[in-house]
C-alpha cells in the first residue's frame, strides 16, 4: 500500500511541476536520477535486512487500549510520528555528527518530488528505526487493525513528495500553508546558506515549527538551494554515501 501511495504522490508532484513550475527546467534531471537510484538502493537494503515486516510484532510496553477506534489510532499514530520526526530532523541539523550524514539530502541544487529519496544510509536507518521503536517496542499496537499504521504513514509520504516538488503552487489563503507542508514552506528548509536560515523541519505538519520557533518561511522561495562549496558532495550514489567532495 505505502509503495503505491509513494508512486501516486511522486506523480502528483511531477504533474504540479509541469502545470505550475517554480523553476523552468526539465521535469527530470541528473539530480532526479541520482535521487531515484539512491532511493531504490536503500529500499533494497531495507528488504535485505528485513525492516519491511518488522512492525508485525507489535506487543510493546505501553497499552493503547484507551484509543477508542481504528480512526483514533491512525490519527494518534500520525501526529505522534510526525512530532517525533520533527525532532529527529531538527537534531540532524543541530547535532554536528548527524549533520555530517544529513547534508547528503541537502546537496541538491534543484528540488523535485524525487528529492526525498536522496539520503545517506545513516539517515535512512534512523528514519526506519523510529517507527519500529515507537510502534513495535514502546507502544502495544498488537490489537490495531493492519490498515492503521499504513494509513498513519500516508500523509507523511504525500507531504514528502509535494513539499519537494518544483512547483509554484501554494495553498490559499496563506494560513493554509501552516496546515500541511507545501513547496513554499519547505523550500526555505533547503536554502543554500542554511547556516543563516536554518529551520522548517516539519514533515507533514508545519505547526511544529511554529510552536518551537523554527519557522524561517518567507513570502517567495529562496534564489538558490544546496550546500556551500566547502561542504558540497559528489553527485552520484557512491559519492554521496561515502561523503566524497566533488572532483
Amino acid at each position: 500500500m505505502l509503495i503505491a501511495v509513494q508512486v501516486v504522490a511522486l506523480a502528483l508532484g511531477l504533474v504540479l511541476a509541469a502545470a505550475w513550475p517554480r523553476d523552468p527546467r526539465p521535469l527530470l534531471d541528473r539530480d532526479s536520477v541520482v535521487n531515484v537510484v539512491t532511493g531504490g538502493s536503500l529500499y533494497l537494503l531495507k528488504l535485505g535486512i528485513g525492516l519491511t515486516g518488522v512492525l508485525e510484532a507489535r506487543a510493546g510496553w505501553l497499552s493503547t487500549s484507551w484509543l477508542p477506534s481504528g480512526a483514533a489510532q491512525a490519527l494518534f499514530a500520525f501526529v505522534l510520528i510526525d512530532f517525533l520526526r520533527y525532532w529527529l530532523h531538527r537534531a540532524h541539523h543541530r547535532v554536528p555528527f548527524l549533520w555530517t550524514f544529513h547534508r547528503v539530502h541537502h546537496s541538491l541544487r534543484t528540488l523535485d518530488s524525487t528529492a526525498g529519496f536522496r539520503m545517506h544510509v545513516v539517515d535512512f536507518l534512523q528514519l526506519s528505526a523510529l517507527p519500529i521503536l515507537v510502534f513495535g517496542v514502546l507502544l502495544d499496537t498488537s490489537s490495531w487493525a493492519s490498515w492503521v499504521i499504513p494509513v498513519a504513514f500516508t500523509p507523511g509520504i504525500v507531504a514528502d513528495a509535494l513539499e519537494h516538488s518544483n512547483t509554484r503552487w501554494c495553498p490559499r489563503p496563506a494560513w493554509l500553508r501552516y496546515v500541511f507542508n507545501n513547496p513554499l514552506f519547505h523550500s526555505w528548509h533547503h536554502v543554500r546558506d542554511a547556516e543563516l536560515c536554518d529551520g522548517n523541519y516539519a514533515n507533514a505538519l508545519p505547526v511544529w515549527d511554529l510552536l518551537f520557533r523554527s519557522d524561517v518561511s518567507q513570502a517567495t522561495p529562496p534564489p538558490e538551494y544546496g550546500l556551500v562549496d566547502a561542504k558540497d558532495l559528489r553527485n552520484d550514489l557512491l559519492g554521496l554515501q561515502l561523503l566524497r567532495p566533488p572532483t
